[in-house]
């Protein structure tokens, strides 16, 4: 259903995908590499102090899942000042609600409740850390010309091995180059997969029954894709 959403002058195109972190951490070169072109990073960061083993850590990883999630876009220069925490988690979900959401809950009714759903049976939300993607340059190839992006990782370390969690969404006007064949496609492919499942839409206990700034707090184990 996020493939591609047709909402008359635009099309909206989401991803809600699941990894597990692995065990790396930044190579000597790319440590040097961060430290020339974002040298403050050293003492202090959104990740945290680039010198801590952790920032590193989270650097490597969501520098390794963007490499993975744009695979037609150079992610490798990355820098800790690129993301910003986000310690509000109800705003977070105010704008996937409002961006994202509740845009595909009017062309297929139930899918709010359902995809926070989802998204709580496959992190700890009550226990995660939140980043977003804020490009100091403040562009991103990926989201260019967009009337609206968001990319947030959502970060849990329940359960063992660290997983991330992304939600991220671009919406793009109709009229702007690059979004008529491809996404008209998209859209065609997205309806049709969404008809196929219909039987399990219409069987969510939760419905629509999810406002903004609402969200579940479970966690249960899925299949995650592993980064290494």
């Amino acid at each position: 259903m996020l493939k591609a959403i047709d909402a008359g002058d635009r099309i909206v195109k989401g991803r809600l995908e699941l990894f597990l972190c692995s065990k790396r951490s930044l190579s000597k070169r790319q440590q040097e590499e961060v430290q020339r072109r974002a040298p403050q990073s050293v003492a202090d960061s959104p990740l945290g102090p680039l010198a801590s083993e952790h920032a590193q850590y989270l650097l490597a990883n969501l520098t390794a899942l963007m490499s993975l999630l744009f695979v037609d876009y150079d992610c490798t220069t990355l820098t800790p000042l690129d993301f910003e925490r986000c310690p509000d988690k109800h705003a977070v979900v105010n704008t996937i609600n409002h961006s994202l959401a509740t845009v595909v809950d009017r062309v297929h009714s139930g899918f709010l409740g359902e995809f926070w759903q989802a998204v709580s049976e496959a992190i700890d939300l009550s226990g995660c850390d939140i980043y977003a993607l804020r490009p100091t340059s403040g562009t991103f190839e990926p989201a260019d010309n967009s009337l609206m992006s968001f990319h947030y990782f959502f970060i849990s370390a329940a359960g063992g091995l660290p997983k991330i969690l992304f939600i991220g969404s671009v919406t793009k006007s109709k009229a702007s180059r690059g979004t008529t064949d491809d996404s008209q496609s998209e859209v065609s492919l997205s309806q049709h997969d969404t008809h196929s499942n219909s039987s399990k839409e219409h069987g969510s206990s939760m419905g629509s029954s999810l406002h903004e700034g609402e969200y579940c707090f479970s966690s249960d184990d899925n299949n995650d894709q592993m980064l290494d």
